[in-house]
């Protein structure tokens, strides 16, 4: 699998714009009508998430996040060829500025929604501090690999179940703590709504908050045809508010922008594997 990647990132940074489009396009077919890699899962957990919709909407939304998340991946391996920071507009970057000013660090977070690796290289680009957590990838050569390509934007990556001690040392250092906090927990996580289903959510950016003190933004970016759209949010995170309470905010700040642009969600995750009792 390394030395796939390693050629195909070779490739997708040097052939010709048209041939990379062209790239595109057929491991879009391979994936979702030849393959079907988890296409049943894409469009249960739409039919979840919004009950009310035809099947023709489904099918819609899935073939456009397919494609979505294809573009964005092998972008992604063609780093840095279409990480253009022009492209890239940050709507409301005080909120960010202003949290950064409690020399606290920020707890950054959000979920597996729009092309978060080029809003993260636009901050990088503007000497923002920022530092990852991660699911350690099975195939460790392959993990390395993905690892070097994010820091290459940010000052280190860690892995998810790692010793909090380097998430605490972040924030001490008044660093940009990027958390996507989207993925069934099974039973470690807390249940908040999420489309309106009790949902096992990762407890992590909350806990971090009532031990650290440090203040919470949420960020989303959006695709709107060529330009990339980044929005942020101070999360209200008052003592008042438990750990529960203040997942359940921003849980419905990702799903506000999820049904905005349901196709650039990323549907392929098991997201209610875990049922709540």
């Amino acid at each position: 699998m390394y030395i796939f990647l390693k050629m195909l990132s070779f490739s997708l940074r040097i052939v010709p714009t048209f041939l990379n489009k062209f790239t595109y396009k057929c491991v879009y077919n391979l994936l979702f009508h030849l393959l079907r890699i988890r296409r049943k899962v894409v469009l249960e957990n739409l039919e979840r998430a919004f009950p009310d919709k035809e099947k023709s909407w489904y099918n819609n939304i899935a073939t456009r996040c397919y494609k979505f998340y294809v573009e964005d991946f092998l972008d992604f391996l063609s780093f840095p060829r279409y990480f253009n920071t022009e492209k890239i507009h940050f709507n409301n970057l005080e909120i960010l500025d202003d949290a950064l000013k409690e020399n606290k660090g920020v707890i950054f977070v959000s979920g597996h929604f729009g092309s978060f690796d080029k809003l993260l290289y636009g901050l990088s680009r503007k000497g923002y501090p920022l530092c990852g957590v991660a699911y350690k990838q099975n195939d460790g050569n392959a993990d390395q690999f993905f690892k070097n390509i994010r820091e290459k934007y940010m000052q280190r990556q860690l892995y998810k179940g790692g010793s909090s001690t380097d998430l605490k040392t972040a924030l001490k250092n008044n660093e940009i703590l990027v958390l996507l906090s989207d993925q069934d927990a099974r039973g470690k996580g807390k249940f908040v709504n999420f489309f309106d289903i009790p949902s096992s959510t990762p407890a992590g950016a909350a806990i971090l908050h009532k031990r650290m003190n440090s203040p919470i933004v949420f960020f989303s970016i959006t695709q709107n045809k060529d330009q990339y759209d980044v929005d942020f949010k101070k999360i209200n995170a008052s003592n008042t508010l438990n750990i529960d309470q203040i997942i359940q905010e921003y849980t419905f700040e990702l799903e506000n922008a999820i049904k905005k642009s349901p196709e650039q969600y990323f549907w392929f995750h098991k997201r209610w594997k875990t049922s709540h009792h």
